[in-house]
């Protein structure tokens, strides 16, 4: 399964802001500011009726600012035009409304949505903040994103955060998935890979009162059920009482 994804706050009232888009793309006069990995073949398939003899990069590598910028447009007008079709879906998450669309990866083909969400990455990240949209997709996203710098993240983001970043991949690299979790829990906790687990357990312990590895650590979160005292094994154990 192939799956594009793009985050846009869900209090806001207002769609997307894609003329504020089209109006900072054309102020923008740096070229590398767009993310055109293959620049000749992202363009031909972006832009219509190009002359086969156009020079679409200059001497320097980088794509000439007037294909760059309608390239750009292209984008936006795709995007847009994606964000409010049937093939594309939409879920609240951590405080944002995550527009998705995909297709699978073998026997058939992404939608057009999929490709134009995929392609806004390609836009210079200050035209993706014009529209509103979250900056950096690969970051997990929680309920403090988009509050400030001094509005810090509770452990209950960062919860949320993993759950949503696992939730929406279309598959896990173990290692790669492991480090992410790592970085993110670190925003709350000291990063788990920071010291020896010994030491890791023992600053908890103090900090906290009590030892994880306890069996009562979790017995006292442990809610009350009546189905346990009939025999029963179910434990329910609450997020906000682990946290």
């Amino acid at each position: 399964m192939l799956i594009a994804t793009i985050a846009y706050p869900a209090e806001r009232a207002e769609p997307p802001n894609f003329d504020r888009g089209r109006q900072l793309l054309e102020q923008i006069e740096d070229p590398t500011l767009f993310n055109y990995d293959d620049p000749q073949i992202v363009l031909e398939e972006l832009l219509m009726g190009l002359d086969d003899e156009a020079d679409l990069v200059g001497e320097d590598g980088a794509v000439l600012i007037e294909y760059a910028r309608r390239a750009g447009l292209a984008i936006i007008d795709n995007l847009e035009k994606a964000l409010d079709s049937p093939e594309t879906t939409s879920l609240t998450a951590a405080y944002y409304r995550i527009y998705i669309s995909g297709g699978l990866s073998t026997g058939g083909s992404p939608t057009d949505a999929t490709s134009a969400i995929w392609h806004a990455y390609k836009l210079p990240q200050s035209v993706l903040v014009a529209m509103g949209f979250a900056l950096d997709h690969k970051l997990p996203l929680s309920r403090a994103n988009g509050s400030g710098d001094h509005t810090p993240l509770t452990d209950t983001d960062v919860v949320d955060a993993i759950a949503l970043g696992l939730g929406t991949s279309p598959h896990w690299s173990g290692a790669n998935t492991l480090t992410w979790i790592a970085d993110t829990i670190g925003k709350v906790r000291s990063h788990p890979g920071d010291c020896d687990p010994r030491e890791y357990q023992d600053e908890f312990t103090e900090k906290h009162a009590v030892d994880p590895l306890n069996d009562t650590f979790l017995a006292m979160h442990v809610d009350a059920d009546p189905h346990l005292s009939a025999g029963h094994d179910d434990v329910l154990v609450t997020e906000e009482a682990l946290l």
